[in-house]
């Protein structure tokens, strides 16, 4: 039991960091790029390629896990990250961050898919709503925290990166203190093909992978666009900052009442739910986008609502597909919520150069039609 806490603890540690370094960077770069004059589709094009190197990441991580085990792969991730994030001080220009960016998010993906596969591998079914919303409260967490940091680039410019690098180098060190561990390699012959068991979780548990593809989105273009929707329109660093960090806060308070509802109302119908309160609280940022107390309340009732979106579409999806095939859904989860980041910052980039008042329509687009996917879909398998 002391292992298994010990272990689950660290686990935790790692997605905090994680969390922590995209929502430090991702608002960080688009502002200072914003700072330097560069064209608003630059800056969405740039934020996106962070997420270009989570889904490229995607694809190649299932055969190094399932031979090496969990310890090497998150080791490689966080040491990716480590490197890239020292380097954004050394090399400011717009061209090198892209590169960086690409670093970082290849790094993310790979810690964060052995990170996930680990959890969900050693939980049991009946104890997945509150795992997942623990992994969730972990990132959240650091994502909630990072944005803080950024105003800290105005004392000493090498300040937020040297931050998040340390932490990175110091959960690291923590990580190869521990026992190394493989996923299951039992696994039905006609399941030994990568294409075969994709296409097997995509055309049984596809309406699993939207809740992250959802908070994908949502994640991306709040940290990469809204700073500079916000800054265009008044807002100081500052209070783009708070809001954002409201948004990630208020998630976390809903994050294991959420979970607990989940698990006694169903997965389907909970998310469900949220992407709809969800897609009402954009729609009144709409109307109020001029406020900045009507979009403090806005951010933290739309945070309570969404913040659990990928958590709980995890937890739905490991109850949806046999242990075998957890790695592969863990992976599609992944590039799933890959393609929501990548769309985010470009689809808000375009929204930014639209009248302010329909910036946030692009929020309620999504999350209304996804909320109706997931209501049009039939689960194999309860929920």
């Amino acid at each position: 039991m002391f292992v298994l806490s010990r272990r689950f603890a660290l686990i935790l540690s790692i997605v905090f960091i994680s969390g922590f370094t995209q929502g430090l960077l991702i608002p960080l770069l688009s502002i200072l790029l914003e700072r330097q004059g560069t064209p608003a589709y630059i800056n969405g094009l740039s934020a996106a390629v962070l997420y270009v190197g989570v889904i490229v990441a995607a694809p190649l991580m299932e055969k190094p896990l399932r031979r090496h085990g969990y310890v090497p792969v998150i080791s490689f991730g966080l040491i990716l990250v480590a490197v890239a994030v020292f380097a954004f001080p050394l090399i400011p220009s717009v061209l090198a961050w892209m590169v960086l960016r690409f670093a970082v998010g290849f790094g993310d993906q790979t810690l964060h898919y052995g990170s996930q596969v680990w959890v969900t591998s050693i939980t049991p079914n009946h104890k997945l709503g509150r795992t997942m919303s623990l992994y969730g409260m972990a990132f959240g967490l650091g994502f909630a925290l990072g944005p803080l940091a950024a105003p800290l680039v105005d004392w000493i410019s090498w300040l937020p990166f040297v931050l998040t690098g340390t932490l990175t180098v110091l959960v690291l060190i923590a990580l190869r203190r521990l026992p190394n561990e493989k996923p299951s390699d039992i696994m039905p012959e006609e399941l030994q093909s990568a294409a075969s068991r994709y296409r097997l979780v995509l055309t049984s548990a596809w309406f699993t992978l939207l809740p992250g593809f959802t908070y994908g989105f949502l994640e991306a273009t709040l940290n990469a666009s809204f700073p500079v929707f916000a800054t265009r329109n008044g807002y100081e660093l500052s209070q783009t900052s708070s809001l954002i960090t409201t948004f990630v806060v208020s998630s976390l308070l809903m994050q294991l009442p959420l979970g607990r509802l989940a698990d006694h109302f169903g997965k389907r119908r909970t998310l469900i739910t949220v992407l709809s309160i969800g897609a009402f609280a954009f729609l009144a940022a709409c109307f109020f986008f001029q406020s900045y107390g009507a979009l403090f309340m806005i951010f933290a009732v739309s945070g309570m609502a969404l913040g659990s979106t990928y958590s709980l579409g995890v937890a739905y999806m490991t109850e949806q597909l046999p242990s075998h095939l957890l790695p592969t859904g863990n992976l599609l989860a992944g590039i799933s919520f890959s393609l929501g980041s990548i769309l985010g910052p470009i689809s808000g980039s375009l929204f930014v150069m639209l009248p302010p008042g329909f910036y946030f329509i692009l929020f309620v687009l999504v999350l209304a039609t996804l909320a109706y996917l997931l209501f049009q879909s039939k689960t194999p398998r309860s929920s």
